[in-house]
């Protein structure tokens, strides 16, 4: 008897140990990646290009423009912005296996020097996009205030993967919504080669921590007051009068006509935005589709109704994302299109009507959206107002916004617009490589574009300034010496200037620098030398500046004590560049675990 509870003892032993070693969550081979030029034995910095620099005196924000691989940008960002941003939006490739989507396999470097194609069928597709993804959202995560969100979108590909990635990331705690976007009709993509035809994508949404994030969303229900215009049913159809113009409405089988009232505001904008209303059963059966949208005619029918009124769906404008007709309206609601068709292939929300036979549909502008902020791009271009609806959930109107996929730069657009129409102060990070010039051909001009006024749009200005990502250094960053140490000084003032958000230069000369923010209220003094010959006259000039100065001074240690500036509450000393190498030395651990 003795020897079998020994025995029953020693197995529950070890099935808790066993139970210990299980892991619940993602698997897969996590590739190495390679970069250009041997850089991951270089320390990052940025570099401003003056150049491409844009200044506005009208008190709006300065924006910042990374060239630049997103690991080596989130790197730098990481010194620059550890726990400072509000709100991450990416649109990262999908891996559909023909989207162009490239791996740098540091094991085989010497066969695929440019990277690796990854089509469908490729043994390590998936692991190569998600070593890829991995190492940039644990990045992003430690980037994000308290109360910030990340929102990512997706399609089918990797949606599996992607939200269990996230899950580990985030933690599935904080996983705040999955929104569906409905981008395409099935109609629009009949392809033979395929019986089934994807019409979704979806923007997965995590907080860095649920408790501390609040949506921002009514605290009252929604009032039918604003509703004006009323359908009544009548023998020979209805009629409805909008600003002076009459529709009739012809019912159809057994199509019942349903009192129903409509908001002015919305469908004057948003509707008849050709000037002219049509009567008949053809757009006269689309008003009623808008109206009603769960009858059908021959069949058919519309699913959503105008912006702000989407059947189980739409929020009202971009204010509290997805929701129900007539439900309570300080509820957030899940698992419903964010957006509609039209909005999603028709940039400026402008609708048109076309006559599809048996269908009766909005049709999409794609010139609108494939030229929007005055360029031409084809390829994944996101709705500008999907983005203004995803940003404004988080409450402050004064965020820092992050997309480190930027491509035409579509989220920039919706910043600069956002704040124009609620009067916000948000600032916006782009990065994106210029791989096929798409920064300096696309997403550059395209800021540029909104931000002076192109094609009789309204200059909306705001400032921006431009940076690559540049390297410096000859040794691996655990092992950098004090020439490493020395050449990273020297070079770190753009650096801190974007830490300190004090964009402006100017003062130089070969001992220190002097920033300023755009508003000319604080400022960023850099002493970058060892030698101590300019240091006396360096503090002369921040004693007289009478501003809000952060001091950054060269030291061998990670704290100096200037007596100098004892006593003197608006100056705050940091030291360089140890603080800076401490930040990459944890992130170059990270990606070698």
């Amino acid at each position: 008897m003795g020897d079998d509870i020994t025995k029953l003892k020693k197995e529950i032993e070890r099935l808790k140990k066993a139970v210990k070693k299980q892991k619940y969550g993602l698997v897969w081979m996590d590739v190495p990646e390679a970069f250009e030029d041997d850089v991951e034995n270089k320390l990052p910095i940025l570099k401003e290009v003056p150049g491409l620099a844009i200044k506005n005196e009208d008190g709006k924000p300065t924006h910042i423009l990374i060239e630049g691989d997103n690991y080596h940008a989130l790197t730098c960002l990481n010194y620059t912005h550890k726990g400072k941003i509000d709100v991450i939006y990416i649109d990262p490739p999908y891996n559909t296996g023909s989207d162009g989507f490239k791996y740098k396999d540091k094991r085989i470097l010497d066969k695929f020097p440019d990277g690796t194609e990854v089509p469908k069928d490729h043994p390590f597709r998936h692991s190569y996009w998600l070593s890829f993804m991995n190492k940039r959202l644990e990045l992003a995560k430690t980037l994000l205030k308290n109360d910030g969100i990340i929102l990512i979108s997706i399609d089918d590909n990797e949606t599996a993967q992607l939200k269990l990635l996230c899950d580990e990331i985030f933690g599935e705690e904080n996983r705040l919504s999955t929104h569906h976007v409905q981008v395409r009709y099935a109609d629009k993509t009949l392809n033979e080669k395929n019986d089934w035809q994807p019409v979704m994508e979806y923007v997965f949404i995590y907080a860095k921590k649920s408790n501390s994030f609040k949506a921002n969303k009514p605290s009252v229900e929604y009032s039918l007051d604003k509703f004006v215009y009323e359908i009544k049913e009548l023998t020979q159809g209805a009629k409805i009068s909008v600003k002076n113009r009459n529709v009739k409405i012809f019912k159809k089988g057994e199509w019942q006509i349903i009192k129903h009232k409509v908001p002015a505001d919305n469908l004057l904008k948003e509707i008849w935005v050709s000037g002219s209303i049509y009567s008949g059963t053809g757009n006269g059966a689309m008003v009623r589709n808008i109206i009603e949208p769960r009858m059908e005619v021959d069949g058919y029918g519309s699913l959503y109704k105008i912006e702000g009124l989407g059947e189980d769906g739409l929020g009202y404008r971009y204010f509290v994302g997805p929701q129900k007709i007539g439900a309570n309206r300080s509820k957030m609601y899940m698992g419903v299109p964010t957006v509609k068709l039209e909005e999603i292939n028709n940039g400026n929300g402008a609708m048109k009507f076309k006559s599809i036979p048996n269908i009766y549909d909005f049709s999409p502008d794609f010139g609108n959206i494939r030229h929007e902020g005055g360029i031409g791009f084809n390829s994944g271009k996101k709705p500008v107002k999907m983005l203004k609806q995803l940003i404004s959930y988080h409450q402050n109107k004064n965020v820092i916004v992050l997309d480190f996929f930027a491509g035409s730069g579509s989220t920039a657009q919706a910043v600069l617009e956002l704040n124009e129409e609620d009067g916000g102060k948000r600032q916006i990070i782009v990065n994106t490589d210029n791989e096929s010039k798409i920064m300096t051909d696309f997403c550059y001009p395209r800021i540029k574009n909104v931000i002076k006024g192109y094609n009789n749009t309204k200059a909306l200005g705001n400032s921006i300034k431009y940076y690559k990502t540049e390297f410096i250094g000859k040794n691996n960053i655990l092992d950098a010496t004090d020439e490493d140490k020395i050449e990273l000084a020297h070079n770190a003032g753009e650096l801190l200037a974007v830490a300190e958000n004090t964009l402006e230069l100017v003062k130089q000369n070969k001992y220190y620098q002097l920033f300023e923010d755009g508003n000319k209220k604080r400022n960023t003094a850099v002493y970058f030398r060892e030698e101590q010959d300019e240091f006396n006259n360096f503090i002369e000039m921040v004693k007289k500046l009478n501003k809000e100065t952060t001091v950054y001074v060269f030291s061998w240690g990670d704290e100096e004590k200037i007596d100098d500036f004892a006593g003197i509450k608006e100056i705050k000393v940091k030291t360089i560049p140890l603080p800076i190498l401490e930040i990459y030395k944890q992130i170059y651990n990270l990606s070698t675990q």
